[in-house]
Formats: structure tokens, C-alpha cells, sequence
């Protein structure tokens, strides 16, 4: 017996259902498939309630179990990866110090002591002129806010 599905319809082109029901015909068909479905579990069911849910217990308590271990191993990868980015940064970190000491020390045009004099000089020219724009911003006559 050959079966076309193409022509099943549970819903009518007018949207009602093949009964002409409309969404009762759906339910009253779900209702039939759950009845069904009842039926064929108690018949075929390998063992009386009470052991196939504690055989189905056992299995999702060792389902659990597995979950559980492989998120501790997976928290625990987590972990490991997170050291070593922190570890690649810190060596990144020491590496470009290096290499950056290294290339103002060659490229330096004077020793250290003058540039350390140099740099002294410069801050304390520009603190000067930031405290003469201080005492000017002060000092001065502010206009009257317009009232």
C-alpha cells in the first residue's frame, strides 16, 4: 500500500481543518496520537512502572554525571588557557620593554646623565609657565557674568 503525503493535509486551503473544524481537528488529532502513543508504551514496555523509572533514573543520574565531569574538565581547560594568555602577555610585555631599551639606547644621541638633565630642564620650564598661567587666571579681572 503506497501512502502519498503530498496530498495530507491537516489544513484545509480555506484554513479549516480536514474534518472542517478548523483547530479542533488538530487537537482532537493530537489527543488520538498521545492516546496512541499511552497505548503502545504499556504494551510494549519492558518492565512495570516502578523498575523503568528507576532504570531511566539510573541512566539520567549517569548522564548528569558525565555532564558534570566534562563541564569540571571544561572549566578546568578554561583555566589552564587563561594562564597561558596571561603568561604570552607578560613575556610580550617584558620582550617589547627589552627591545625598546634596547633601541633608545642605540639610537641616543647623548649619555644618560644629559638627557636626564634635559628632560629636568623641559619640565621645570613648562611647570613655570603653567604656574605664571595660574597666577594670571587669578590676578586678573574677570568679566561680569550678563545678568
Amino acid at each position: 500500500m503506497r501512502t502519498e503525503f503530498d496530498k495530507f493535509d491537516l489544513v484545509d486551503a480555506d484554513g479549516e481543518g480536514s474534518d472542517g473544524e478548523g483547530s479542533s481537528g488538530i487537537f482532537a488529532m493530537a489527543l488520538l496520537a498521545l492516546a496512541l502513543g499511552a497505548g503502545t508504551a504499556l504494551l510494549l514496555a519492558p518492565a512495570e512502572g516502578a523498575s523503568a523509572r528507576r532504570w531511566v533514573g539510573g541512566g539520567l543520574r549517569d548522564i548528569r554525571g558525565g555532564a558534570e565531569g566534562a563541564l569540571r574538565r571544561v572549566q578546568r581547560e578554561l583555566g589552564r588557557h587563561e594562564q597561558q594568555r596571561r603568561r604570552q602577555r607578560r613575556v610580550s610585555a617584558l620582550l617589547g620593554l627589552a627591545v625598546g631599551a634596547g633601541v633608545a639606547a642605540l639610537l641616543m644621541p647623548e649619555s644618560g646623565p644629559d638627557t636626564r638633565r634635559r628632560l629636568v630642564e623641559t619640565l621645570r620650564r613648562r611647570t613655570d609657565r603653567a604656574a605664571e598661567s595660574v597666577d594670571r587666571i587669578v590676578h586678573e579681572p574677570q568679566p561680569e557674568p550678563a545678568a
